[in-house]
């Protein structure tokens, strides 16, 4: 499914058609009360956490991609604007896509800090599992998670403030944040939350993105008067992010990597692309290097998709050179062919199936889940 941009002509024709079913039960400063009891409620549940003496720090998860990186930046700042002292950190290396567009809209990365001690005051963004935090996260105390994700092991009721919204990108949450708090986004910030909003949603066209996330690539967009370079520097992270150019193929694999806990089983999921005139060779080489990595990761099994990219035969859009032509799917370890087939349908050969619709990794994960936790 394509989500398409929202305009701020159709938001307003949306807005107006809701307001005509609201206006008998809601007047304008009924809603201007809740909306200032909400953001009480939020400031205050802040001053009643645990905060301590020292830095609490913002991290998103490891092998961090943009939407991770930022959500964490973004956050952070959010926090220390409201008085607290957080800061963003990064539990891993950046990957090329990260890189590209921190280069090209001009912030600062946070610095690396893979480890944490026990009893350090943690925020996480964009994650929900252990197996893919900050090592020391589980003797850690974790005050709050910003997310977009199926609840993980890091279990919502343990938390004291959790936001979790199935949406495109856990950065278009953050901007709905800062705008329910009344907080200003200036234009640094804008460029970190358009930058993880374009890279989650792979603007706007993943099937993940909502409204949610239309409504503020609009604000940022415009904000940043870059109406005319968007689908661009989109399209110029897409390059950046399946650049594989003198990686190892274990780079290569773990280039857009997650874990989880499943069942007591530890799973492994990549999430990589090709050319389809390329694809062939790049399974092949993708399959004899995930033993390795099971074996690295100390994983039951392994899963990756791979998305399949075709020319775009309309030579008149420069900025979609290539079309997604459904997903293939390879698995390594005992057992995984037999739950790849039952979610996927039957093998091409022994560790690929290839199915005719698109597939996100949360797809894989939730289908995942439910069978390894019945």
């Amino acid at each position: 499914m394509t989500v398409k941009k929202v305009s701020f002509g159709m938001l307003a024709a949306i807005l107006m058609i809701c307001g005509t079913f609201m206006f008998t039960s809601c007047s304008p400063d009924d809603e201007a009360e809740e909306e200032r009891g909400k953001r009480a409620e939020f400031l205050n549940m802040l001053k009643s956490l645990d905060w301590g003496m020292d830095t609490t720090f913002v991290y998103g998860h490891k092998t961090p991609d943009v939407d991770a990186v930022c959500s964490s930046l973004a956050y952070a700042k959010l926090m220390r604007t409201l008085g607290y002292n957080c800061k963003a950190k990064l539990s891993g290396d950046i990957n090329r896509e990260t890189a590209y567009i921190a280069d090209v809209f001009g912030f600062a990365l946070p610095e690396l800090k893979s480890s944490v001690a026990p009893k350090t005051r943690l925020i996480l963004t964009d994650h929900t599992d252990y197996a893919q935090c900050v090592d020391g996260a589980k003797e850690a105390i974790v005050l709050q998670k910003i997310d977009h994700h199926l609840e993980g092991d890091i279990l919502d009721s343990g938390i004291p403030y959790v936001r979790r919204e199935m949406i495109g990108a856990t950065c278009t949450i953050i901007y709905e944040m800062y705008r329910e708090l009344g907080v200003s986004i200036d234009d640094e910030t804008a460029r970190i939350l358009l930058a993880g909003l374009l890279s989650d949603t792979r603007n706007l066209t993943k099937a993940a993105t909502r409204l949610e996330d239309s409504v503020a690539w609009e604000a940022l967009v415009t904000q940043l008067h870059l109406e005319d370079k968007v689908a661009e520097i989109s399209h110029q992270m897409s390059e950046a992010s399946n650049n594989y150019f003198g990686m190892s193929d274990s780079e290569i694999f773990l280039s857009d990597y997650k874990g989880y806990d499943m069942g007591g089983k530890a799973i492994g999921i990549g999430s990589l692309d090709c050319q389809a005139s390329e694809m062939e060779d790049f399974i092949n080489r993708m399959l004899a290097v995930m033993p390795q990595v099971m074996r690295d990761k100390k994983l039951d099994m392994l899963f990756a998709k791979i998305d399949n990219k075709v020319p775009n035969p309309d030579e008149s859009n420069p900025d979609d050179l290539f079309l997604d032509d459904g997903t293939y799917i390879i698995y390594c370890g005992d057992g995984a062919r037999a739950i790849a087939e039952t979610i996927y349908g039957s093998s091409l050969r022994e560790g690929v199936i290839y199915s005719k619709e698109k597939i996100g990794r949360k797809q894989i994960v939730a289908k995942l889940t439910e069978l390894l936790q019945n």
